[in-house]
């Protein structure tokens, strides 16, 4: 049984002093086995009562009891919540509709063999009548199969409490028919479930076993759908929202206080007292096994196990995305090339100073064309680090939260990231060295160090890069912050010329172009074009291991920061 007792989430309307929108003292029960439709405007409230039931949002006042717990002090474990948002694009639209089950089978539930795992995605498969289009890749699915496919991942781990919001919004007629019966079939597919179906439609009412009218945040009748007509005195329920704006919802709540009882009998719908709540040991015990297992007491996978198959996963969207992979195919040989021309017409002195020439006019020229090639070499890598990774976490904001609903770790996230991340960049950097050199801009020295901190570098961006699309509402402020971040890098690099040395020493260690670029061309110190460069470019230069170090540090700093941002709730 669920019971909402007094709820309550006031919101505070900027420049007002006083709470004036959100929940205000709702109630009502819901029995075991039941499908309750919670009907009500734009502005009612459905959405916010949603969220507070999963957890979601901190109620301001009253309690929630599920199962003898307060919910509003310990939210439902992942195997027992099931929340289905109307975000499509928490979709993978590369994925099939199998594969997509599959996959939150293997995030959300733990200890199954993959028969089991076959069984079960087969059977959610036929219940969400998804079985004719299992091979099919989501992308091609339509609206109302893309809805059927959300509510069969709210129901991998055999939610006891299943929420949905708008199932049947923008879908035709027949559409809408069909998802109402769906959620009134999968309410009896496990004995004891509650569906809540929060909704603006008014259509096929007669398919819940009771509705919650709310509006402007106050219940105005909680019954069978039979009675809302007799209740509001109108003749058809499309009348229903007219007939609520023309009193107060402060008045419709008072007058349904008054004759809630009388409903309540005259439907048999009399409404239970609150049940005692467990004691401090039952309740300790409740919530380690709701931290740690799903519904009928099976685990959560590992943590290892989720960040296994979040890398998997990532690895097959990226082949499967030829967008993706082209243009990371075409970034591999093009920033060679790039870095080839600037310099294409000075690698004749390079040649000449490898053959033991160190007269002033081909050491000169070699000299300025080895800090060059160093310097587009980290613009290059750090500029594919930024197209990479401020997409990561920004991009898939809606996927990540709703699997973080459903039980997957914020730090598996993470490490998924991280092992596309990296060898991605070590493969760039290792391509922009290799390819640099086969075009003729070999420079001389400790190759393999250049190489490691070249990679080093753009890895150590892509962290920071990570950290900030981690905290950022869109990929398209992920890109802005990342964009600042680079012309930050760049300008303070180069400002460093002109600062006075305690300044200059200050900010250096925080600025990854200047460590990645002033480490490469410390690993020249000893040859004859070194020098010459310590002569045009008046600034400090880091030896290789502390710019490793300093790097490292910063990597540390993003990944603490992506972490963070992942922890949170949607910004």
């Amino acid at each position: 049984m669920l019971q909402v007792i007094s709820l309550s989430s006031l919101v505070h309307t900027q420049g007002s002093p006083r709470a004036s929108s959100g929940l205000d003292d709702v109630s009502f029960t819901v029995p075991k086995s039941h499908l309750l439709g919670v009907i009500g405007a734009a502005d009612s409230g459905r959405q916010q009562l949603l969220e507070l039931l999963a957890g979601l949002r901190t109620p301001t006042g009253g309690r929630i009891h599920f199962q003898r717990r307060d919910l509003t002090t310990t939210p439902p474990g992942p195997g027992e919540l099931g929340h289905v948002a109307p975000a499509e694009d928490s979709l993978s639209g590369l994925l099939t509709v199998r594969e997509s089950l599959m996959s939150a089978h293997l995030l959300r539930v733990g200890g199954q063999t993959p028969e089991q795992r076959v069984d079960k995605v087969s059977h959610l498969l036929v219940a969400t009548g998804l079985e004719t289009v299992a091979a099919q890749r989501v992308a091609h699915l339509s609206a109302a199969q893309r809805r059927r496919l959300l509510l069969a991942l709210a129901l991998v781990s055999e939610a006891s409490l299943v929420l949905c919001d708008e199932m049947a919004a923008g879908l035709d007629v027949r559409s809408q028919q069909e998802m109402a019966a769906l959620l009134k079939h999968i309410t009896h597919d496990r004995p004891g479930r509650i569906v809540i179906h929060a909704t603006e439609m008014l259509g096929n009412l007669a398919v819940y076993d009771s509705v919650l009218v709310l509006h402007e945040g106050r219940v105005c009748f909680h019954g069978p759908p039979r009675a809302l007509a007799h209740y509001f005195s109108i003749s058809t329920v499309e009348e229903l929202y007219p007939r609520l704006a023309k009193r107060p919802a402060e008045r419709w709540a008072e007058s349904w206080s008054r004759h809630r009882d009388s409903y309540y009998d005259a439907f048999q719908m009399q409404e239970a007292p609150a049940q005692p709540p467990l004691s401090a040991e039952s309740l300790e015990l409740e919530n380690q096994e709701a931290a740690g297992a799903s519904a009928g007491g099976t685990p959560l996978p590992g943590l290892a196990a989720q960040a296994a198959h979040l890398l998997r996963r990532r690895w097959t969207l990226w082949r499967r995305g030829q967008r993706e992979w082209s243009e990371h195919l075409a970034l591999l040989i093009l920033c060679p090339l790039t870095t080839m021309l600037l310099v294409a017409s000075n690698t004749g002195y390079l040649s000449e100073m490898r053959a033991g020439n160190t007269a002033p006019e081909a050491l000169w020229p070699a000299a300025y064309t080895c800090a060059m090639v160093l310097l587009t070499q980290v613009l290059m890598i750090t500029l594919i680090s930024l197209r990479t990774a401020f997409r990561e976490v920004a991009g898939a904001r809606a996927l990540l939260e709703r699997e973080r609903i459903g039980g997957v770790r914020p730090l598996a996230c993470l490490a998924a990231a991280l092992g596309f991340l990296v060898p991605l960049m070590a493969a760039h950097g290792a391509a922009l060295v290799l390819l640099t050199d086969l075009t003729g801009a070999s420079l001389p020295g400790q190759a393999g160090l250049r190489l490691l901190l070249l990679m080093l570098t753009g890895v150590t961006f892509g962290c920071l890069c990570l950290g900030i699309s981690a905290h950022s509402r869109s990929p398209a402020a992920a890109q802005a912050g990342a964009w600042k971040l680079w012309a930050a890098n760049l300008l303070l690099s180069g400002a460093l010329l002109g600062f006075p040395r305690p300044l200059g020493m200050i900010l250096q260690p925080f600025l990854t172009m200047h460590q990645g670029w002033s480490g490469s061309v410390e690993t020249l110190a000893g040859l004859a074009v070194f020098k010459p460069i310590t002569h045009f470019v008046r600034t400090w230069f880091a030896t290789p291991e502390l710019a490793i170090f300093w790097l490292l540090v910063q990597a540390v700093v993003g990944i603490a920061l992506a972490a963070w941002g992942l922890r949170r709730r949607s910004p």
